[in-house]
């Protein structure tokens, strides 16, 4: 799927093609139309739509996409008094033509009305290894510097340096993904099915897959479920490119096992229904490649990332006695109605059914083999059709490994919309941190339990207090949650007792906020995460060199000559953790 074949395909089969919105082709427009025009870099990943936005703006700019179809790799435009320079990939220039043209965009960059202007794509190392490799300069070492600096924080700290560096894979994927899925199902090839006679006698199962991929009977329910997963999955440092979601929408819609590479043609539809493996094109197995051969399935990026959330393979005991026993129980009588029975399509079809009976019934030596994929199957399907009044009855997201999945996305967007808080959230987050700190199990949730094991020692265990923090705002103390730049979460402490040096900050990605969700449950910290763990011992390192500063600036803790003062972590009946002071002479 790259931009100069996709072309090639759409002008071949003549298919109107699939537009999507560019993020940056306005912005990158009105930049090399203005009478100060800047030099542009476009970088992310691969997929990201890096060569779509230089062709998009290339033909608004006046060229002409019979040139631009050549397949040069260094294209050049009048515009008005300056030549633009186009380089749509810059991996494709060899050695010395990319140090020839680094050398003149240098130049040019430099100056402050040049006779050429730059727009450049090129992915994340490809740019930083292009740039290193060309001949050093103090011009472009002085380019590198505003380069890197740019793809850290977004801005150029060089005035003299007239360039946009614009990162596409900063986009938030969560919310592409839905325009992508307006676009896909809404494209007017898709009016050809209304005179398709299979659709109109019995259920097509691509026609099915579009309508719940649309959304239109559950009110995009799954729509916004597959956008938690991919925000989830970005929070984490996961990137989704457009390519990658491009290729998502359409297995979803296609996907099948029984179908050559796994992807129907309205061709194979008849041999599907008549076999009666209707079933096994559901979306809700597709979106988790499901429909591809095993080893298919994990060598592609894209499933894997999806996969990583386990979702089918993790659950309750609440969703399996449904799905298990739904049928016999009287209790679980009209969920299972509403939730298993009410799809005949994926849901309570007859197979299922049938497996269902025959691994309660315990007959048959291969029914335990014939109901666990199915059990799997409606597991997926599960996590994106239970309505959302039922997620807390049914623990929705104990359908993944993020078990508090859910509400980090809830305080994401509370913290977005400057919205109250959930009120279980940050005695969580406190008693999780208090636990990791101390190695004990604390029960301390209105302040934070700094303490050490007096050595430099392994220790599991901290016993000697050294500050007890308040959460709640008192004495310039506080710990809150914060927005951090892409819409997550950010713990921020703050100590401003006898100077202030500002606020300690620890980036919450889902991770690390299950992390402290489970250990504040009561797992151990070291066996559940590791590297998690590690990291929350650097943010109280931090922490300690903190207090350790504002004691000696507070001119605290002077003792008697031949006196150390220790303070031990006292647990109370209640867990709480408190001071006991043990004066030793040396």
């Amino acid at each position: 799927m790259y931009d100069e074949s996709i072309q090639r395909a759409l002008r071949r089969h003549r298919i109107e093609p699939v537009v999507l919105p560019a993020q940056f082709l306005d912005q990158l427009l009105d930049n090399l139309r203005s009478d100060s025009p800047r030099s542009e870099i476009l970088t992310g990943t691969a997929g990201d739509g890096k060569t779509y936005h230089c062709r998009e703006a290339w033909i608004r700019l006046g060229g002409s996409e019979t040139t631009w179809n050549t397949g040069d790799k260094i294209q050049r435009l009048q515009l008005g008094p300056r030549e633009l320079v186009v380089v749509k990939d810059l991996s494709e220039l060899r050695a010395d033509e990319s140090a020839a043209l680094l050398a003149d965009m240098v130049r040019d960059v430099t100056r402050p009305a040049p006779d050429r202007i730059y727009l450049i794509a090129a992915n994340h190392g490809q740019l930083l290894e292009k740039l290193k490799a060309a001949p050093q300069t103090a011009g472009l070492q002085a380019m590198v510097r505003a380069v890197e600096e740019l793809l850290v924080t977004g801005e150029n700290p060089d005035p003299e340096v007239r360039l946009n560096l614009r990162d596409l894979s900063q986009a938030p994927a969560s919310q592409m993904i839905r325009t992508i899925i307006a676009a896909m199902t809404g494209h007017p090839g898709w009016d050809q099915c209304e005179a398709c006679p299979i659709r109109a006698a019995q259920t097509c199962p691509i026609w099915e897959n579009r309508a719940r991929v649309q959304g239109e009977a559950d009110s995009g329910l799954l729509q916004r479920r597959l956008m938690a997963l991919v925000e989830l999955s970005e929070q984490n440092g996961i990137h989704f490119p457009v390519r990658q979601l491009l290729a998502l929408v359409a297995n979803t819609l296609l996907g099948h096992p029984d179908a050559p590479d796994g992807l129907m043609s309205c061709a194979d539809v008849p041999d599907i229904l008549a076999c009666g493996s209707l079933d096994q094109a559901s979306v809700y197995r597709n979106i988790f490649g499901e429909n591809l051969k095993p080893r298919r399935a994990e060598k592609s990026d894209l499933f894997r990332k999806l996969n990583a959330f386990g979702i089918g393979g993790e659950t309750s005991n609440r969703v399996d006695n449904l799905l298990v026993y739904g049928a016999d129980d009287p209790a679980l009588e009209a969920p299972y109605r509403d939730l298993v029975l009410n799809d005949p399509v994926y849901g309570g079809t007859v197979a299922y059914t049938r497996a269902q009976h025959s691994y309660l019934e315990g007959s048959d030596a291969s029914a335990r083999e014939e109901f666990l994929p199915r059990l799997r199957a409606q597991r997926q399907r599960m996590f994106f059709v239970l309505p959302e009044q039922r997620e807390s009855e049914f623990d929705l997201w104990d359908l993944t490994v993020f078990r508090y999945g859910g509400l980090y996305l809830d305080v994401a967007a509370c913290l977005t919309n400057g919205t109250a808080l959930p009120r279980r959230v940050m005695p969580m987050i406190m008693r999780g941190l208090n636990r990791v700190f101390t190695g004990m199990l604390v029960q301390n949730q209105d302040e934070l339990v700094l303490a050490t094991s007096g050595s430099h020692s392994q220790s599991k265990t901290s016993p000697l207090l050294d500050e007890l923090i308040s959460v709640p705002r008192q004495g310039g103390e506080e710990a809150v949650l914060a927005p951090s730049a892409r819409g997550g979460i950010a713990l921020s402490v703050r100590l401003s007792r006898g100077g202030d040096p500002g606020p300690i900050g620890l980036a919450l990605t889902p991770t690390r906020f299950e992390f402290l969700g489970r250990v504040a449950e009561g797992a151990l910290p070291s066996s559940f995460s590791l590297e998690c763990h590690e990291d929350l011992l650097a943010f109280k390192a931090k922490l300690l060199s903190a207090t350790e500063r504002r004691r000696v600036l507070d001119e605290d803790e002077r003792y008697a000559a031949g006196e150390l003062v220790l303070r031990f972590i006292e647990l109370g009946s209640d867990g709480r953790a408190s001071p006991r002071r043990v004066t030793v002479r040396t």
